[in-house]
C-alpha cells in the first residue's frame, strides 16, 4: 500500500484534508466523550498521519488541540498534554508510514522480537500488578480494575500468538501475512501511546497544580483505572479498523480521485 505523502498532492488538498481530519477528531471525541473509557482519537489521527506524513499529522494534531478548547473548555493541563502528546502520536506514526510494505512482507527478526516484548512486557506487567495489588482503590472499583487488567492480558497474549503465527507461517510457508503483521504491530505501538499519554498527565497535572506526593499517588492511581479501557479499546480498533481507514485515506486523498458531482 502506497501512501499519498509519497505522491504530488496540491496543497490546497492537503490542507482541506486537515481540516477536515481535524473536525472529525473534535467531533468524534466530542460524541465518544459520553461513553466511559472508548475514545477513536488516538485511531483517526494514527490513520491520517500515516497516510498524510509527518508535517499534516502534527499540524492536525496541534489545531485538534487548540480547537477543542471551544467545546470542552480552557484547561491549562489538558492543553499541555494535548499539545505535547499528540503532535508526538502523529510523528510516531508519521514516521511509520515511511516503511515500504515490503518490510512488513519479509519482517525482520529482531522487529519481531520488538513487537513480541512490547506486548509480553504489557500483559506481564497485567499480571504484576494484579498478582500483587499494586493499584490502591476502593473495594468498589476493584472488580473492574481486575477484570480490565485480564481483558489488556489477554488480548496481549492473544495478540503475541497470532502475531508469532503469521510471522512464522511468512518465513516457513511464504505465506503473504503483511497486513496482520502491521496491524498487530500498530497496535501494540497504539497501547504503549496510550500508556504515556497517561504518565504524562500524572507529571504535568501534579506539577501545575503543585500536589503533595501522596495527593499525587492518589491521582496516578485514579488515572490507572481510566487508562486501562482506554488501553483496550486502542488495541482493539487499531488492530481492526487501522488498515481499512488507511486505504479509506489513501484513496480519498490520492490526486489521481476526484469527486463527481452530479
Amino acid at each position: 500500500m502506497q501512501n499519498t505523502k509519497t505522491k504530488k498532492i496540491p496543497p490546497a488538498k492537503e490542507l482541506a484534508y486537515t481540516a477536515l481530519t481535524c473536525a472529525v477528531l473534535i467531533g468524534g471525541q466530542y460524541v465518544f466523550s459520553f461513553v466511559v473509557g472508548v475514545e477513536i482519537v488516538t485511531l483517526i489521527l494514527a490513520c491520517f498521519a500515516y497516510c498524510m506524513g509527518v508535517r499534516n499529522g502534527v499540524i492536525c494534531a496541534a489545531a485538534f488541540s487548540l480547537l477543542r478548547c471551544i467545546i470542552f473548555g480552557f484547561y491549562p493541563t489538558a492543553l499541555i498534554l494535548y499539545l505535547l502528546y499528540y503532535p508526538m502520536l502523529a510523528a510516531v506514526f508519521g514516521g511509520l508510514g515511511k516503511i515500504k510494505s515490503s518490510t512488513f512482507e519479509n519482517l525482520p527478526l529482531y522487529l519481531a522480537v520488538i513487537v513480541n516484548a512490547v506486548l509480553l512486557a504489557a500483559a506481564t506487567t497485567c499480571a504484576v500488578v494484579y498478582a500483587l495489588d499494586l493499584i490502591k482503590i476502593s473495594r468498589i472499583y476493584k472488580y473492574t480494575l481486575h477484570a480490565l487488567l485480564w481483558v489488556i492480558f489477554a488480548l496481549c497474549v492473544c495478540l503475541c500468538l497470532i502475531f508469532d503465527g503469521f510471522f512464522i507461517a511468512g518465513k516457513i510457508y511464504k505465506k503473504n501475512s503483511a497486513e496482520a503483521l502491521k496491524a498487530i504491530s500498530f497496535s501494540a505501538v497504539g497501547a504503549v501511546c496510550t500508556v504515556i499519554f497517561t504518565l504524562l498527565d500524572d507529571v504535568i497535572t501534579p506539577t501545575f497544580y503543585g500536589y503533595s506526593r501522596g495527593t499525587a499517588l492518589a491521582y496516578f492511581y485514579a488515572s490507572f483505572t481510566a487508562m486501562l479501557p482506554q488501553v483496550v479499546c486502542t488495541i482493539i480498533t487499531v488492530c481492526t479498523l487501522f488498515l481499512p481507514l488507511t486505504r479509506v485515506i489513501n484513496k480519498a486523498a490520492s490526486p489521481h480521485h476526484q469527486t463527481k458531482i452530479e
